[in-house]
This record gives structure tokens, sequence and C-alpha cells, in this order.
């Protein structure tokens, strides 16, 4: 049976119909379903949370972990969360991924090895070590072993880790001892250097006394007993 050019038309109008429907239908309904268009979550806030826990809080809410960077941080405990992007609660797809930043805890330092070095040589190793060698933490003894101005003893071990800034405290070597002593001139000195000067003559800071005289600045030794020149045990 021969069909008209009417009937064709009709038949060709119908199925370009029903297709231009199922494309609708599966634009709206199918395609979204598989998609999960217009689908979102809120990311957790995981700051702060040890990595298990903010593993475990992101895997309920269903998104994935992943370790971006590690940092050191004195502010937070090793293994802790302190940056995440996403940030907190913005909105995206359920199943993305949520890269995260871990505290290394604070950076430790290592004491080095100081015995032997140059009082100079202490200090910048010190210093460079991220540790605090001031004047005032270095004490002088006499030493047949240590030739004079060497590090002969350290207050904390080599190799020991520390926090930054600690301070330590050395022992330099005034040499062999002598057999009589020469008390050295103070007056005209500053009195941190005075200080200085007594303790590297193998002498010990007696009484210190203070008073006033507008011609000099304050802390400048006047007067000195014994007199500079004399012998001493």
């Amino acid at each position: 049976m021969i069909r008209s050019a009417k009937e064709w038309g009709l038949a060709l109008l119908l199925i370009s119909t029903v297709f231009v429907i199922a494309i609708g239908l599966i634009d709206r309904m199918v395609m979204p379903a598989y998609t999960r268009h217009n689908e979102t979550v809120e990311i957790p806030d995981i700051v702060e949370m040890q990595q298990a826990q903010a593993d475990s809080v992101l895997q309920r809410a269903g998104f994935e972990l992943m370790v971006e960077s590690g940092r050191y941080d004195s502010h937070y405990p090793e293994g802790t969360v302190i940056d995440q992007n996403p940030q907190a609660f913005s909105e995206t797809k359920p199943g993305r991924r949520v890269y995260v930043t871990i505290s290394s805890g604070e950076q430790m330092c290592v004491m080095p090895n100081l015995i032997g070095k140059s009082d100079r040589d202490a200090v910048f190793t010190a210093h460079s070590s991220g540790l605090a060698l001031k004047e005032d933490n270095v004490g002088y003894e006499y030493s047949n072993y240590y030739p004079t101005g060497v590090i002969m003893a350290q207050s904390i071990p080599p190799g020991t880790k520390l926090k930054k800034d600690t301070h330590i405290h050395v022992t330099s070597s005034l040499g062999a001892l002598p057999t009589e002593f020469t008390i050295p001139s103070l007056i005209g000195q500053p009195f941190d250097r005075a200080r200085k000067i007594v303790l590297t003559s193998g002498l010990i800071l007696g009484e210190v006394t203070y008073s006033v005289n507008v011609k000099l600045l304050p802390n400048t030794v006047m007067g000195q007993s014994p007199s500079a020149g004399t012998l001493a045990e």
C-alpha cells in the first residue's frame, strides 16, 4: 500500500514531536539525576581538628580529604589541620576533594657542639642554629687542656632538640692557671665590660656600690679595690 505525501508528513511530524519530547525529558529528568544538577553540600569546618578526625568528618559529609602540604606552626600541635581549600561553609557538589595543610608542630633547633670552638665561633654557631648565647651566659675557668678563648663546656649536650631562642650557657677557657694575678684597671669602664674583665682575669667580682656623679655616664666604674696593678692570689 503506497502512502500519500500527507501521511508521510504526519508520520515525520509525529516522530519529530516524540523525539523533541524525549530530549526534553532526558534534559530535565535523566541528566540532572545523573549529574546531581543543582545538588550542593556545605563543606564542614575542619580547621584545628586532628587529621584523622577531619578525615572522618569529611567522609560523613561526602568529601575526600587530601593532604596538600605541611608547615611548621608553633600555635598548632603536630598533625592539626591549619588550612583547608575549599573554605569551610562553602557550597559545592558532594564527592569533591578538600585539600588541607597539616601542622608539623613547632620547629625545633638542634644543639650544636660548641666545645673546642673559639668564643666568637661559638656565638655565631649558636645564633645560626636558632639559639641564644649572650655574653652574660659565658663563664670562665682555667684549663691546662683548652687554650685561652676556647669553649671547654656547654650546658646542654650536642644533638638535643630545643625550642627556638633557648638560652644556653658555655664555659670559656682562661688557659693554664698562672702563679699570680695582677688586678686589672677598671676605672672609666662601663660596668658590663668591667665585669667581663674581672671574670676573664680569673678573679671574682666583689661587692658593688653605687654613687652619683653627673660628670660620668650611668654605670661607669669610678673606683676599685684593690687598685690596678696590685698582685693577688
